[in-house]
């Protein structure tokens, strides 16, 4: 009888060892699988994000190439035609900033390289043209673009785009007109080269806001 139970007993103790080794075999990888999950996720917290930034679309219009000068302005307010009568006043504000620039640079050229004995300051041409020829340009403008925005403490976001009507041409030549019928620039060459100037001021200034 003892031999009928020998081989019992020795399945009985494989079996069992066996068992033990799955076990812990199980138990390894089943802590494998959380160290490696705990890994994936510390490096996953510590990689960066990363977010598509937009540009706001009056922004993005004011920048865009165009034969007319362009501005955008912005306001915040809890009532809409407040934040509507802002943003485009801060539009033309922008639109004088760039001007006023640009005309400013070009009046100290004209100091530096006028072909005749100067009648007058670059201060008081830049002065004039300013308020003869920029300010009646700034008027004349049109609403190119407006996006509003509701913001969650229930004030109003609103940015507008604003153009010259007159193209880059057009301006250029209602500025020669005003500094020759005002008498501001007496040579011709002068004039032409006041334009240019402040063409390529407007231009600079462009540039560098985009930049910035």
């Amino acid at each position: 009888m003892k031999k009928f139970y020998v081989p019992a007993i020795l399945s009985g103790v494989l079996l069992f060892v066996a068992c033990g080794s799955t076990k812990k075999m199980a138990s390894s990888d089943y802590q494998y699988e959380q160290w490696k999950q705990q890994q994936e996720q510390a490096a996953m917290s510590q990689r960066p994000t990363r977010t598509l930034r937009t540009t706001e679309p009056c922004i993005e219009l004011a920048q865009a190439d165009s034969e007319n000068i362009r501005a955008f302005g912005t306001a915040t307010s809890y009532v809409e035609k407040a934040a509507l009568n802002e943003a485009e006043r801060d539009a033309r504000n922008r639109l004088a900033a760039m001007m006023k620039v640009a005309v400013e640079g070009a009046a100290q050229d004209y100091e530096q390289n006028a072909n005749q004995n100067l009648k007058k300051t670059a201060g008081s041409i830049g002065e004039s043209v300013m308020t003869q020829f920029v300010a009646e340009e700034i008027k004349n403008t049109r609403i190119l673009k407006t996006s509003i925005y509701d913001l969650s403490d229930g004030s109003i976001q609103v940015y507008v785009c604003l153009e010259i009507q007159s193209d880059k041409n057009n301006f250029s030549q209602n500025l020669e007109n005003v500094l020759d019928r005002e008498g501001l620039i007496e040579l011709q060459y002068d004039r032409d080269r006041f334009v240019q100037k402040m063409a390529e001021g407007l231009e600079d200034y462009k540039k560098k806001q985009m930049q910035e």
